[in-house]
């Protein structure tokens, strides 16, 4: 039997999700078609993969789902400045990504600043070690620098037993983790590896590029034998903060919050303030400027996600207004 939260009526989870269209697991690992109730179709919040729901059978087999139990979690992200739901009730985020060409750490900030958001823990998984040996120690040093205690976990498809054995240990019986990051980097070998068996379709690099081939095009969430859900999801192009907070931001950027913290004025921007603690760490080396670069744009993006057009341009009109009253000031 499955955890599942205890309520008056029989409660699923959503394993599956595409548009009207759901599929529920009980808590006996049955697996059901499941329809929202009409209420439910028209209220603000959608049951979405990884929701805990209620409801009654129907049909003999099929679920009707009357009620959205409480999220402990929720995972989003941006998309053309809408906020967009990935998964509910996630505990672990395994970020994703390739050694190769699909190599970012700017992007891995962007996905820390949302997991952190979301209230779930990231762990940092590499992949393809095997296609770019010579990069390795290099990658893993600019992903310390920044994840500042997050697990990086470097992985290749053809030692699946290691894979394994890195990766079991985040999946507990109570866990719901979820396999994030661009279109063909290994996210469902991974998920087949851990499953022992084939649950996704999965495709070689592409030629010329050495780039990966995208095969998911839905979210699923699957169950392994110990109880641990695993969510597999299409490859993501963009990754927008959503309406992550400004703590959220901070704490992917744990350095210069504390930084800040030093710095002789409370409203210091960082820019040419006297007694910047950023400023003069970025001077001795301490902090890199692009670090400093990579901070103010993803605050900026937090305050724009949930502005319009409109918004935005009064919003960087006052920024640039109140940047230069801050620094006559002082």
């Amino acid at each position: 039997m499955l955890n599942f939260p205890t309520h008056q009526q029989p409660t699923a989870r959503i394993i599956f999700q595409s548009h009207d269209h759901y599929q529920v697991i009980y808590a006996d690992r049955s697996v059901h078609q499941a329809v929202l109730a009409g209420r439910l179709q028209l209220a603000d919040t959608l049951p979405l993969i990884g929701d805990f729901v209620s409801g009654q059978f129907y049909d003999h087999d099929k679920f009707l789902i009357t009620e959205l139990l409480p999220r402990q979690t929720l995972l989003t992200r941006a998309s053309n400045y809408q906020e967009q739901a990935v998964a509910a009730n996630v505990t672990t985020v395994f970020i994703t990504m390739s050694l190769n060409a699909d190599f970012s750490a700017s992007r891995v900030e962007r996905y820390l600043t949302l997991v952190w958001d979301s209230g779930a823990t990231p762990v940092i998984v590499l992949t393809k070690a095997d296609l770019e040996p010579a990069l390795l120690a290099a990658r893993q040093l600019e992903l310390a620098a920044i994840a500042f205690g997050v697990p990086i976990i470097t992985t290749t498809s053809t030692d699946p037993v290691t894979v394994q054995t890195q990766l079991n240990g985040y999946l507990q019986p109570t866990t719901t983790a979820i396999f994030v990051g661009s279109s063909g980097v290994g996210k469902s070998t991974l998920l087949n590896i851990l499953a022992a068996q084939q649950l996704q379709a999965t495709k070689a690099v592409r030629a010329g590029d050495d780039k990966g081939r995208h095969t998911t095009t839905a979210r699923h969430l699957y169950y392994l034998a110990n109880g641990a859900a695993l969510i597999d999801s299409p490859g993501i192009r963009g990754v927008g903060v959503a309406s992550s907070t400004t703590a959220a931001t901070g704490q992917s950027f744990p350095e210069i919050t504390s930084l800040a913290q030093q710095c002789r004025f409370n409203d210091c921007q960082h820019q040419q303030e006297p007694g910047c603690a950023v400023q003069a760490a970025i001077k001795r080396g301490a902090l890199s400027e692009q670090r400093l670069i990579d901070y103010r744009r993803l605050l900026r993006e937090t305050e724009y996600a949930t502005m319009n057009s409109r918004q935005i341009t009064a919003a960087k009109i006052k920024r640039l207004v109140g940047n230069k009253k801050n620094l006559r000031r002082h």
